[in-house]
């Protein structure tokens, strides 16, 4: 299916479609209902190790703003997290190692010298590893993130899209990297060097603790966390607080997650943004994206991610920088109109507790590039 924008967003056989997503949402309710009627004594979840027994209950720190207690994850300080696994958990098929980031720092978007109202993440990445002992090879590193993907710290004199809650991000690992029926020590760091104090890293979520937290920080790496046993590594206990880094196991459950994209209509005028309504039916959907591709192969995450319903996402078309295609390199440019535009493809995506991902069909659209008049 294609679409084109002039003034809007014109959809090709519109009284068909709108037929074939009644049809589309009938069957798929009917389906949902049947498997949560057939499989609700079954469904096997997820199991969460960490210190305060609920992912859920790590608040502090790392929404919105005010008090940080300078908890940040950066290029010269691992934090780490003693956990024990019995024996009776290797059953699990799957493994993930996760933590919980918010409050990123932002800088100014410049365009051709001249700032922008438009922020981005400072550059970085952040690590997670774990080991039967206080040493992670480089073998057991896991990119957990990069910045651009953690909610932003709120600005006190600019408005910024980008922030929110403080949210989980995992990496997985193999089942073999756990020592099941002893200590395990996960670590989390960042190996940007920019990365390094409060003003530039995101803060790591924390809940409540105490002193069987088993939680340590060491401020003596750089960029690297110990590569050998070192009586120093957890000299720095945590007790008040508890960071947020846990360990996820995933039972074997596959499910077919549905994703439509139901419908375009126009967004913010002052940007020319086009809102896109998609459905996705499953069980425990854990977050939703939306990704663009020029060429139908190499795709990248656009705008913000959803982690609630409705699942309704915006293009902004003037922060898309794909190639232009004019009607002499284009067969299909006729067909729309006599102007430059933007050919992009667009699906919508998602992920469940389960770490299932599923697609949309892809979507073919043209943007008409208003700047480009003749």
């Amino acid at each position: 299916m294609r679409i084109s924008l002039r003034n809007g967003w014109k959809l090709i056989n519109s009284i068909k479609l709108l037929f074939f997503i009644s049809i589309y949402i009938l069957l798929n309710l009917t389906n949902l209902i049947n498997a949560q009627s057939n499989n609700q004594t079954t469904i096997s979840y997820p199991l969460y190790l960490c210190s305060a027994n609920n992912p859920n209950d790590y608040r502090l720190f790392a929404n919105g703003g005010g008090w940080d207690g300078f908890w940040y994850v950066g290029y010269n300080r691992v934090w780490i997290k003693k956990i024990f696994i019995p024996e009776n958990l290797s059953n699990y098929k799957t493994a993930f190692l996760g933590a919980k980031l918010g409050r990123m720092k932002s800088q100014q978007v410049y365009k051709n010298g001249k700032a922008t109202l438009d922020k981005e993440a400072i550059p970085g990445d952040i690590y997670i590893a774990i080991s039967s002992t206080i040493s992670w090879q480089k073998s057991t590193w896991k990119l957990l993130t990069f910045t651009s993907e953690i909610p932003f710290e709120g600005d006190s004199e600019l408005a910024i899209e980008q922030i929110g809650e403080s949210q989980w991000f995992w990496a997985k690992i193999p089942i073999s990297d756990i020592s099941f029926n002893q200590d395990n020590y996960i670590a989390l760091w960042s190996t940007s060097s920019y990365l390094n104090n409060t003003a530039n890293s995101p803060i790591i979520a924390a809940a409540w603790g105490d002193k069987d937290t088993n939680s340590f920080i060491n401020d003596e790496i750089r960029g690297i966390p110990p590569q050998h046993f070192s009586t120093t590594t957890l000299k720095s206990t945590l007790t008040v607080f508890d960071p947020a880094i846990a360990l996820k196991l995933v039972p074997e459950l596959l499910q077919n997650i549905t994703i439509g994209i139901m419908g375009i209509s126009n967004g913010e005028k002052i940007s020319d943004k086009k809102v896109f309504y998609s459905s996705i039916l499953g069980n425990e959907i854990e977050k939703a994206w939306f990704e663009i591709s020029e060429d139908n192969k190499n795709w990248k995450k656009h705008g913000l991610t959803i982690y609630t319903s409705p699942y309704i996402f915006s293009i902004n078309p003037k922060k898309l920088a794909f190639e232009k295609h004019s009607k002499e390199n284009n067969k299909n440019q006729h067909k729309i109109s006599d102007n430059i535009f933007l050919r992009v493809f667009i699906r919508v995506c998602a992920i469940d507790i389960w770490e299932n991902i599923a697609k949309s069909d892809t979507l073919e659209i043209f943007i008409v590039d208003k700047t480009d008049k003749k």
